[in-house]
């Protein structure tokens, strides 16, 4: 099977000079109320291009729509409605998804011309001078009307029961049989169980999901004439199933990478800080409101929103009873304290807190808390936590946080919003209690949220409106507006997960990935006397005893660490660039007390006393671990704050974290330096002919990497290399200039030996 993808061979088409293109017929242009993006007119141009196929019944009945989350999806589906209702007479659609709150969300875009996020022309859709309406339905009309659109609307949960579980008057499969229906499924990744799954057992939630699938099949193929469109931005096209079955439907992709290049998000900056969550929420607050003073100075109404994310429903909730009670109890003396220490500080002037910090010194505090506790109070927040969040009125207010009369400002969430959740104006995102999951599910679940949160805020700026960052070589303050900051924690395992969870979340396409080359020992170098009976000496081993392993020293672990102590770092995704809060340093000692050591081993798993052992034999007991001065009662760790601070201003939290920075720098030494057998300057033979084996590497053709480390760059043919003890060299650039060098002294080599030859063991 090819490894391109439908979408791809569709725009090498349209490059043929003999091919003419379809371009986005008038009548779906003027009937949307929004103007089409050049991709979105790309999109609905390579899929007229499969419908306007002699075949196209046959071979492009069911497509997929890949694009990046925020790209404006739904606007395309509305396309394909006019252009299959116009082209192809089908009047019929049901609209399916996983989630309720989906289809509240889809019942405005496509029927609810009163909602600002309709996508119709709020005066009617006009096709041909005839005004089509559109009729929501549970049950297809057996004799339809003309001029007519009928949708059904519904979760695919439903959909599944009403289908297996037919009741009177309701849809059936056989009701379906004469009906040319169009099954438009949003989030379509759901229903991909029964393709995806492997042999292994099924949790209950895919067995169900397995008939989901098998549900929409069937609706496809009960009609020839069917269609079946998925919409998603979330495909694992690096699984075989799932590539398999698609790579003839992807007719379109759009992925976020190329999304936000073209400059249709906002930015994502990660602004990392040690702080408790009160100081944290603070902060969030004061900067979220900044961007609101920044718009306001330049003529912009703007209502930035802030999502203030937990992992657990209880942390959620109390963090929004905190939040309420700091804000309803500020004071005038309290927030200029919170603002001289915020400039003392973040002191580097390329800081976004340095900046919104130096605003606030500049502004009359009395009115600041006034504005504050007007925007910022209960009537203004809402908890998606809450089984009220279920309720009509709040569903209305999630999804149109833009609207100038909705009043909302804060959201706290635990994982409800991750989906089908359309928002322009949130600009902060604050990752609550550090005591929240590392693990790449966590943060895969954070990317896709943030992906979410990247949608751009088109603003007018003299008298312009755009809907693609502006400001991105510019020193203008408005650039804090094409931005979204995600605040989190300043944890080393959380970031690195964080960022492999932001690049995976770009498409990736399948590829002829994994060759395998075999090297192989020369027949005439397997039948040399040399290679035969020769011997290769290598240094004999003895077992470890707990003797070798006394300190902290004997693991090469210093016990005089330095650590560079950062009260808040910003970032911009995709830059390595970090601006920290001060440029001026100076180092002072720390030395942590026991309950400091045992809070942070505590929160450590590889130091439980039974797990620890393994790596430390000669310990009795976790109190000499931490006591003796050969380990962690000897360590000092050096630390390089910013002049502002001393050691004497952190907090024990701070102090809590640095411990916990040294553990895990400690962890890793220990594990990568414990052996339980070393060398000894006794050498024995070992016969060369066992040693030395043929040897198989297996690297990536695309990227020329050897399990995604080693890079690759020649496979060299030895074979006329004598001196070379294998048939072919599999070489990066380094091996390779030293096989060349090797073989241009070879000669020199000759002069002194009667045979020489090199060895490479791998």
């Amino acid at each position: 099977m090819s490894n391109e993808i439908l979408h791809t061979r569709i725009q090498n088409r349209f490059k043929d000079i003999f091919e003419n293109p379809p371009e986005v017929p008038q009548y779906i242009i003027d009937n949307l109320s929004r103007e089409l993006r050049p991709y979105q007119k790309q999109a609905l141009r390579q899929f007229i291009y499969t419908q306007r196929s002699d075949t196209a019944d046959i071979a492009f009945n069911h497509l997929l729509f890949h694009m990046a989350t925020g790209s404006g999806k739904t606007l395309v589906l509305a396309g394909t409605i006019l252009y299959l209702f116009k082209e192809k007479g089908f009047q019929n659609f049901i609209f399916f998804v996983n989630s309720d709150a989906i289809i509240k969300k889809t019942y405005d875009n496509l029927t609810n011309s009163a909602s600002s996020k309709y996508l119709f022309k709020k005066d009617g859709i006009v096709i041909d001078g005839d005004y089509i309406t559109i009729q929501v339905v549970d049950v297809f009309p057996a004799i339809p009307a003309d001029n007519t659109i009928y949708l059904k609307l519904t979760t695919i949960q439903k959909l599944h029961m009403d289908l297996t579980n037919p009741i009177e008057n309701g849809v059936t499969y056989e009701s379906l049989k004469n009906t040319k229906i169009v099954l438009l499924a949003d989030e379509a990744h759901h229903i991909n169980v029964l393709t995806r799954s492997d042999k292994k057992k099924l949790t209950k939630k895919e067995e169900q999901e397995r008939t989901w699938e098998h549900t929409v099949n069937k609706l496809l193929s009960i009609n020839p004439a069917n269609r079946l469109l998925e919409f998603t931005a979330t495909i694992d096209l690096t699984n075989d199933a799932l590539f398999n079955k698609y790579c003839d439907k992807i007719v379109y992709q759009y992925d976020l990478k190329q999304f936000m290049l073209e400059g249709y998000s906002k930015n994502i900056v990660l602004l990392r800080a040690n702080e408790d969550d009160r100081q944290k929420m603070m902060h969030a607050m004061l900067l979220s409101q900044y961007k609101k003073y920044i718009a306001r100075e330049n003529g912009i109404n703007l209502k930035p929103v802030i999502l203030f994310k937990s992992n657990k429903i209880a942390i959620s909730k109390q963090a929004n009873e905190v939040f309420l009670n700091m804000v309803k109890n500020l004071t005038v003396e309290q927030l200029h304290r919170v603002i001289q220490q915020g400039l003392t500080i973040y002191q580097n002037k390329e800081s976004i807190w340095s900046r919104m910090f130096e605003f606030y010194s500049r502004k009359d505090l009395t009115s600041v808390i006034r504005d504050l506790q007007w925007d910022f109070n209960e009537q203004t927040t809402l908890n998606a936590n809450d089984s009220s969040l279920l309720s009509e009125n709040n569903a209305i207010l999630l999804n149109s946080l833009e609207d100038s009369d909705n009043p909302i400002r804060t959201i706290f969430a635990v994982a409800k919003l991750n989906e089908g959740w359309d928002v322009l104006n949130l600009f902060d995102i604050v990752r609550i209690s550090e005591g929240s999951s590392n693990t790449r599910t966590t943060t895969d679940s954070e990317a896709q949220l943030i992906g979410r949160g990247a949608r751009y805020y088109p603003f007018e700026y003299k008298g312009e409106k755009s809907f693609t960052r502006r400001f991105d070589e510019s020193p203008n303050d408005l650039k804090v507006i094409e931005t979204l900051h995600y605040h989190t924690i300043n944890e080393n395992a959380y970031i690195q997960n964080l960022y492999k969870s932001l690049e995976s979340a770009d498409i990736q396409v399948k590829e002829d990935d994994y060759i395998r080359i075999e090297a192989k020992i020369k027949s005439d170098i397997r039948k040399a006397e040399w290679f035969r009976n020769g011997k290769i000496y290598i240094n004999k081993v003895v077992p470890t005893t707990p003797d070798d392993y006394k300190c902290l020293e004997d693991y090469n672990i210093s016990t005089s660490y330095e650590i560079d102590y950062e009260k808040s770092i910003e970032q911009l995704y995709g830059s390595k660039r970090e601006i920290k809060s001060s440029t001026a340093r100076h180092v002072q000692e720390l030395k942590p007390n026991k309950r400091i050591w045992q809070k942070a081993i505590q929160r450590n798993r590889f130091y439980r006393f039974d797990n620890l052992k393994n790596y430390i034999p000669g310990i009795t007991s976790m109190r000499e671990f931490i006591e003796k001065p050969n380990f962690l009662g000897g360590v000092t760790i050096k630390v390089s704050l910013p002049y502002s601070l001393s050691i004497d201003n952190l907090s024990p939290n701070e102090h809590l974290k640095i411990a916990e920075q040294f553990l895990s720098y400690a962890e890793k030494n220990i594990r990568s330096n414990y052996m339980k057998e070393k060398g000894t300057p006794i050498f024995e033979g070992i016969s060369m002919s066992e040693q030395i084996q043929d040897y198989v590497l297996v690297f990536n053709k695309i990227t020329n990497r050897v399990n995604n480390i080693e890079e690759v760059k020649n496979v060299k043919d030895m074979r006329k290399h004598p001196w070379y003890i294998y048939d072919k060299a599999i070489v990066n650039r380094l091996e390779e200039d030293f096989i060349d060098f090797i073989n241009n002294y070879v000669e020199e080599l000759k002069k002194k030996y009667n045979e020489a030859g090199v060895l490479i063991i791998q």
